[in-house]
Protein backbone atom coordinates (compact mmCIF):
# COMPACT_ATOMS: atom_id res chain seq x y z
CA UNK A 1 0.00 0.00 0.00
CA UNK A 2 1.49 3.45 -0.72
CA UNK A 3 2.21 5.87 2.22
CA UNK A 4 1.96 9.18 2.76
CA UNK A 5 2.71 11.36 5.27
CA UNK A 6 0.71 15.03 6.38
CA UNK A 7 2.79 17.62 8.34
CA UNK A 8 0.22 19.99 9.87
CA UNK A 9 -3.69 18.98 10.51
CA UNK A 10 -5.20 22.35 9.98
CA UNK A 11 -7.69 23.73 7.64
CA UNK A 12 -5.56 23.06 4.79
CA UNK A 13 -4.27 19.57 5.24
CA UNK A 14 -7.84 18.22 6.65
CA UNK A 15 -8.86 19.73 3.27
CA UNK A 16 -6.24 17.98 1.23
CA UNK A 17 -6.93 14.51 3.37
CA UNK A 18 -10.98 14.67 2.03
CA UNK A 19 -9.65 15.82 -0.88
CA UNK A 20 -7.17 13.14 -1.69
CA UNK A 21 -10.13 10.49 -0.40
CA UNK A 22 -12.53 11.52 -2.59
CA UNK A 23 -10.50 11.29 -5.94
CA UNK A 24 -10.00 7.76 -4.12
CA UNK A 25 -5.65 8.48 -3.57
CA UNK A 26 -6.06 4.87 -1.76
CA UNK A 27 -3.28 4.83 0.67
CA UNK A 28 -2.18 4.38 4.34
CA UNK A 29 -2.25 8.21 5.59
CA UNK A 30 0.51 9.64 8.82
CA UNK A 31 -0.64 12.42 9.83
CA UNK A 32 1.26 14.66 11.94
CA UNK A 33 0.69 17.78 14.11
CA UNK A 34 2.06 19.69 16.97
CA UNK A 35 -1.39 19.17 18.53
CA UNK A 36 -1.58 15.56 18.72
CA UNK A 37 -4.99 15.29 19.76
CA UNK A 38 -6.02 16.99 16.87
CA UNK A 39 -4.05 14.27 14.61
CA UNK A 40 -5.37 11.68 16.68
CA UNK A 41 -9.08 13.09 16.18
CA UNK A 42 -8.99 13.71 12.43
CA UNK A 43 -7.37 10.09 11.65
CA UNK A 44 -10.78 8.86 13.89
CA UNK A 45 -13.11 10.96 11.39
CA UNK A 46 -11.29 10.09 8.14
CA UNK A 47 -11.22 6.46 9.04
CA UNK A 48 -15.46 6.89 9.48
CA UNK A 49 -15.29 8.49 5.72
CA UNK A 50 -13.23 5.77 4.22
CA UNK A 51 -15.26 3.03 5.89
CA UNK A 52 -18.16 4.53 4.79
CA UNK A 53 -16.64 4.50 0.94
CA UNK A 54 -17.48 1.15 -1.41
CA UNK A 55 -13.95 0.69 -2.97
CA UNK A 56 -11.84 2.25 -0.55
CA UNK A 57 -9.39 1.06 1.66
CA UNK A 58 -7.19 3.50 2.79
CA UNK A 59 -6.36 4.06 6.75
CA UNK A 60 -5.14 7.12 8.85
CA UNK A 61 -3.54 7.56 11.96
CA UNK A 62 -1.92 9.92 13.88
CA UNK A 63 1.92 9.01 13.66
CA UNK A 64 5.88 10.88 14.43
CA UNK A 65 8.33 11.26 12.03
CA UNK A 66 9.63 8.01 12.62
CA UNK A 67 6.29 6.78 10.25
CA UNK A 68 7.74 8.82 7.39
CA UNK A 69 11.20 6.19 6.73
CA UNK A 70 8.78 4.31 4.46
CA UNK A 71 6.64 7.02 2.46
CA UNK A 72 6.22 7.41 -1.05
CA UNK A 73 4.81 11.03 -0.72
CA UNK A 74 5.00 13.77 2.53
CA UNK A 75 2.66 16.89 2.28
CA UNK A 76 3.59 19.77 4.54
CA UNK A 77 0.70 22.57 5.24
CA UNK A 78 2.49 23.69 8.57
CA UNK A 79 2.65 27.00 9.27
CA UNK A 80 2.83 29.37 12.01
CA UNK A 81 -0.34 31.54 12.99
CA UNK A 82 -0.27 34.81 11.29
CA UNK A 83 0.35 37.67 13.98
CA UNK A 84 -2.86 39.62 13.84
CA UNK A 85 -4.99 36.32 13.16
CA UNK A 86 -5.66 37.04 8.91
CA UNK A 87 -3.39 36.73 6.53
CA UNK A 88 -2.76 40.05 4.71
CA UNK A 89 0.53 39.32 3.02
CA UNK A 90 2.04 35.79 2.67
CA UNK A 91 5.53 37.18 3.21
CA UNK A 92 4.28 38.16 6.86
CA UNK A 93 5.13 34.51 7.48
CA UNK A 94 8.34 34.29 6.09
CA UNK A 95 11.01 34.27 9.70
CA UNK A 96 8.40 31.90 11.96
CA UNK A 97 7.65 29.60 9.08
CA UNK A 98 11.45 29.15 8.04
CA UNK A 99 12.36 28.48 11.63
CA UNK A 100 9.56 25.54 11.24
CA UNK A 101 10.43 24.57 7.75
CA UNK A 102 14.07 24.35 8.77
CA UNK A 103 12.81 22.04 12.04
CA UNK A 104 10.19 20.06 9.75
CA UNK A 105 13.41 19.33 7.29
CA UNK A 106 15.53 18.32 9.72
CA UNK A 107 13.03 15.76 10.98
CA UNK A 108 12.09 14.49 7.69
CA UNK A 109 15.69 14.15 6.59
CA UNK A 110 16.59 12.14 9.96
CA UNK A 111 13.98 9.56 9.73
CA UNK A 112 14.92 8.46 6.55
CA UNK A 113 12.51 9.61 4.39
CA UNK A 114 13.58 8.96 0.35
CA UNK A 115 10.21 10.05 -1.32
CA UNK A 116 9.19 13.45 -2.75
CA UNK A 117 7.95 16.11 -0.85
CA UNK A 118 5.07 18.44 -1.59
CA UNK A 119 5.25 21.92 0.28
CA UNK A 120 2.79 24.19 0.64
CA UNK A 121 3.62 26.41 3.59
CA UNK A 122 3.53 30.42 2.80
CA UNK A 123 5.51 31.81 0.85
CA UNK A 124 6.02 28.27 -0.89
CA UNK A 125 8.57 29.41 -2.61
CA UNK A 126 11.01 30.25 0.10
CA UNK A 127 10.25 27.67 2.05
CA UNK A 128 10.86 25.34 -1.05
CA UNK A 129 14.06 26.90 -0.87
CA UNK A 130 14.86 26.28 2.79
CA UNK A 131 13.38 22.45 3.07
CA UNK A 132 15.50 21.58 0.22
CA UNK A 133 18.59 23.49 1.37
CA UNK A 134 18.32 21.78 4.70
CA UNK A 135 17.73 18.46 3.70
CA UNK A 136 19.79 18.64 0.57
CA UNK A 137 17.13 15.92 -0.99
CA UNK A 138 17.35 16.30 -4.83
CA UNK A 139 15.48 19.47 -6.42
CA UNK A 140 13.18 17.51 -8.49
CA UNK A 141 12.11 15.37 -5.81
CA UNK A 142 11.10 18.44 -3.61
CA UNK A 143 8.42 20.51 -5.27
CA UNK A 144 5.97 23.53 -3.99
CA UNK A 145 2.61 24.31 -4.79
CA UNK A 146 3.62 27.54 -6.47
CA UNK A 147 1.86 28.68 -8.89
CA UNK A 148 -0.75 25.85 -9.72
CA UNK A 149 -3.39 27.58 -7.54
CA UNK A 150 -2.96 31.30 -9.35
CA UNK A 151 -3.46 28.93 -12.65
CA UNK A 152 -7.07 27.74 -11.60
CA UNK A 153 -7.93 31.11 -10.65
CA UNK A 154 -6.59 32.33 -14.00
CA UNK A 155 -8.38 29.81 -15.73
CA UNK A 156 -11.72 30.47 -13.84
CA UNK A 157 -11.70 34.11 -14.74
CA UNK A 158 -10.59 33.77 -18.05
CA UNK A 159 -13.66 30.86 -18.55
CA UNK A 160 -16.58 33.11 -17.15
CA UNK A 161 -15.86 35.77 -19.25
CA UNK A 162 -15.67 34.03 -22.33
CA UNK A 163 -18.20 31.67 -21.18
CA UNK A 164 -16.21 28.15 -21.71
CA UNK A 165 -14.97 25.17 -19.36
CA UNK A 166 -12.12 26.43 -17.36
CA UNK A 167 -10.14 23.05 -18.56
CA UNK A 168 -10.63 23.99 -22.63
CA UNK A 169 -8.01 26.60 -21.70
CA UNK A 170 -4.77 26.10 -22.37
CA UNK A 171 -1.98 28.66 -19.91
CA UNK A 172 -0.20 28.84 -16.97
CA UNK A 173 0.70 31.23 -14.37
CA UNK A 174 4.49 31.65 -13.41
CA UNK A 175 6.87 33.32 -10.93
CA UNK A 176 5.44 33.69 -7.24
CA UNK A 177 2.89 32.33 -5.41
CA UNK A 178 1.44 35.67 -4.19
CA UNK A 179 2.69 39.00 -5.53
CA UNK A 180 5.52 38.19 -8.00
CA UNK A 181 3.47 36.17 -10.19
CA UNK A 182 2.34 36.99 -13.93
CA UNK A 183 0.82 35.58 -16.35
CA UNK A 184 2.21 34.90 -19.88
CA UNK A 185 -0.60 36.01 -22.05
CA UNK A 186 1.09 35.38 -25.53
CA UNK A 187 1.18 31.65 -24.23
CA UNK A 188 -2.48 30.72 -23.73
CA UNK A 189 -4.25 28.99 -26.01
CA UNK A 190 -8.09 28.51 -26.37
CA UNK A 191 -8.64 25.86 -29.01
CA UNK A 192 -6.30 26.54 -32.04
CA UNK A 193 -6.44 30.31 -31.46
CA UNK A 194 -4.62 32.98 -28.57
CA UNK A 195 -6.05 35.52 -26.87
CA UNK A 196 -5.81 38.06 -30.04
CA UNK A 197 -9.32 36.20 -31.48
CA UNK A 198 -11.15 37.19 -28.41
CA UNK A 199 -9.78 40.39 -28.70
CA UNK A 200 -10.38 40.66 -32.45
CA UNK A 201 -13.80 39.26 -31.85
CA UNK A 202 -14.82 41.85 -28.62
CA UNK A 203 -14.88 38.91 -25.64
CA UNK A 204 -12.79 40.71 -24.15
CA UNK A 205 -10.34 43.78 -24.27
CA UNK A 206 -7.31 44.75 -23.55
CA UNK A 207 -8.26 46.92 -20.35
CA UNK A 208 -9.39 43.24 -18.97
CA UNK A 209 -6.66 41.37 -19.62
CA UNK A 210 -4.51 44.32 -17.98
CA UNK A 211 -7.11 43.92 -14.50
CA UNK A 212 -6.78 40.20 -14.92
CA UNK A 213 -3.23 39.76 -13.47
CA UNK A 214 -4.33 41.71 -9.72
CA UNK A 215 -7.16 39.70 -9.83
CA UNK A 216 -5.74 36.65 -9.87
CA UNK A 217 -3.51 38.61 -6.93
CA UNK A 218 -5.98 39.64 -4.99
CA UNK A 219 -8.85 36.37 -5.34
CA UNK A 220 -6.89 34.62 -2.13
CA UNK A 221 -7.40 37.54 -0.18
CA UNK A 222 -10.56 38.07 -0.95
CA UNK A 223 -11.52 34.67 0.12
CA UNK A 224 -9.78 35.20 3.38
CA UNK A 225 -11.72 38.06 4.04
CA UNK A 226 -15.07 35.98 4.45
CA UNK A 227 -14.25 33.01 5.90
CA UNK A 228 -10.12 33.79 7.42
CA UNK A 229 -8.50 30.78 5.13
CA UNK A 230 -8.50 29.02 1.75
CA UNK A 231 -8.26 25.73 2.49
CA UNK A 232 -10.51 23.94 -0.07
CA UNK A 233 -8.64 25.41 -3.27
CA UNK A 234 -5.41 24.81 -2.42
CA UNK A 235 -6.09 21.02 -0.97
CA UNK A 236 -7.93 20.08 -4.20
CA UNK A 237 -4.49 20.68 -5.74
CA UNK A 238 -2.32 19.18 -3.38
CA UNK A 239 -4.51 15.88 -3.86
CA UNK A 240 -3.82 16.82 -7.80
CA UNK A 241 -0.61 16.91 -7.44
CA UNK A 242 -0.14 13.43 -5.59
CA UNK A 243 -2.47 11.46 -8.12
CA UNK A 244 -0.07 12.96 -10.79
CA UNK A 245 3.22 11.72 -9.03
CA UNK A 246 1.73 8.16 -7.88
CA UNK A 247 0.40 7.28 -11.35
CA UNK A 248 3.21 8.47 -13.24
CA UNK A 249 0.80 11.01 -15.12
CA UNK A 250 4.04 13.00 -16.78
CA UNK A 251 1.46 15.74 -16.68
CA UNK A 252 2.42 19.45 -16.92
CA UNK A 253 1.58 21.44 -13.96
CA UNK A 254 2.64 25.16 -12.96
CA UNK A 255 4.50 24.29 -9.44
CA UNK A 256 7.16 25.85 -7.62
CA UNK A 257 10.51 23.96 -9.21
CA UNK A 258 14.33 25.33 -8.56
CA UNK A 259 15.00 27.44 -11.20
CA UNK A 260 17.76 25.60 -13.85
CA UNK A 261 20.97 27.44 -15.53
CA UNK A 262 19.55 28.17 -18.28
CA UNK A 263 17.35 31.37 -15.90
CA UNK A 264 18.68 33.92 -14.82
CA UNK A 265 18.68 33.38 -11.46
CA UNK A 266 19.17 29.51 -11.00
CA UNK A 267 18.54 28.12 -7.93
CA UNK A 268 15.95 29.49 -6.26
CA UNK A 269 12.25 27.44 -6.01
CA UNK A 270 10.02 29.88 -8.72
CA UNK A 271 6.61 28.52 -10.34
CA UNK A 272 7.15 26.88 -13.77
CA UNK A 273 4.97 24.67 -15.98
CA UNK A 274 7.24 21.40 -15.37
CA UNK A 275 6.36 17.56 -16.10
CA UNK A 276 5.54 15.82 -13.31
CA UNK A 277 5.86 12.00 -12.44
CA UNK A 278 6.87 9.19 -10.00
CA UNK A 279 10.15 10.84 -9.69
CA UNK A 280 9.12 14.57 -9.43
CA UNK A 281 9.32 16.73 -11.73
CA UNK A 282 11.44 17.39 -15.12
CA UNK A 283 12.00 20.63 -17.08
CA UNK A 284 10.70 21.66 -19.94
CA UNK A 285 12.81 23.77 -22.64
CA UNK A 286 13.05 27.40 -20.98
CA UNK A 287 10.41 29.52 -21.54
CA UNK A 288 10.34 31.79 -24.25
CA UNK A 289 8.98 35.18 -22.81
CA UNK A 290 7.92 38.55 -24.28
CA UNK A 291 10.91 41.02 -23.08
CA UNK A 292 8.55 42.89 -20.55
CA UNK A 293 7.11 39.12 -19.46
CA UNK A 294 10.75 38.13 -19.34
CA UNK A 295 12.59 41.22 -17.63
CA UNK A 296 9.58 41.16 -14.74
CA UNK A 297 10.18 37.08 -14.34
CA UNK A 298 13.80 38.16 -14.00
CA UNK A 299 13.16 40.69 -11.31
CA UNK A 300 10.54 38.80 -9.51
CA UNK A 301 12.99 35.52 -8.92
CA UNK A 302 16.01 37.98 -8.00
CA UNK A 303 14.00 39.57 -5.00
CA UNK A 304 12.64 35.91 -4.29
CA UNK A 305 16.26 34.70 -4.52
CA UNK A 306 18.00 37.36 -2.01
CA UNK A 307 15.60 37.42 0.39
CA UNK A 308 15.66 32.67 0.55
CA UNK A 309 19.37 33.44 0.39
CA UNK A 310 19.40 36.14 3.37
CA UNK A 311 17.26 33.94 5.04
CA UNK A 312 19.17 30.40 5.34
CA UNK A 313 21.81 32.94 6.14
CA UNK A 314 20.17 34.31 9.34
CA UNK A 315 19.37 30.46 9.80
CA UNK A 316 22.74 29.38 9.18
CA UNK A 317 22.26 26.48 6.66
CA UNK A 318 24.81 25.57 4.18
CA UNK A 319 24.37 27.29 1.22
CA UNK A 320 24.84 25.51 -2.32
CA UNK A 321 22.76 27.79 -4.30
CA UNK A 322 24.60 30.67 -6.01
Amino acid sequence: MTKIGLIGVGAVGSSYLYAALNKNIEADYVLIDSFPQVAIAQAKDLNDAACSMANNGSTFKAGDYSDLKDADIVIITASIRPKEGVLKDRMELLTDNAKLLRKIGQSIKDSGFDGVTIIASNPVDIMATIYQQVTKFSPNKVISSGTILETARMKKFLSEKIGIKAHSITGFVIGEHGARCLIPFSKIRIGLGSLKDWLANGTITNEWLSQLNEMVKKEAFEIIAGKGITNYGIGENLAEITQAILYDRQRIYSLGVQLPKEYKHAGVYFGLPVILGKNGYTHLPKIRLDEDEQQQFDEYSKEIKETAIQVLKNLDVEITIK
